[in-house]
């Protein structure tokens, strides 16, 4: 417990860096955890609701690229003004020169 209460206080520091507050904010929820745990029954962990952004991440995370690619470009495309159309792009060329070898 008293480790649990000095990553608190070393959080809570005017100086204290992400890491340090993260890790006090983690002492606060398995200490609001022990606190609200009822005699006799196991401990568990507060569900919390992951963030909007995480929640995407996670749906995304089995796409293929390119077909997240496609589903950016439509969006893309989908928030131009009306009447507004993409130009083609033409796809990029490369020639290649073979370089007589020099002795």
């Amino acid at each position: 417990m008293d480790e649990l209460i000095e990553s608190i206080r070393a959080a809570v520091a005017a100086e204290a860096s992400p890491d340090a507050r993260a890790a006090g904010a983690n002492a606060c929820r398995t200490i609001l955890t022990a606190l609200e745990a009822v005699a006799g029954e196991p401990l568990t962990a507060a569900v919390t609701t992951p963030s909007p952004i995480a929640a995407a991440v996670a749906m995304l995370r089995g796409v293929p690229p390119d077909q997240l690619l496609d589903l950016a470009i439509a969006r893309l495309r989908a928030a131009l003004p009306a009447g507004v159309a993409a130009p083609n792009v033409e796809p990029l060329k490369f020639h290649i020169i073979t370089l007589p070898r020099g002795g």
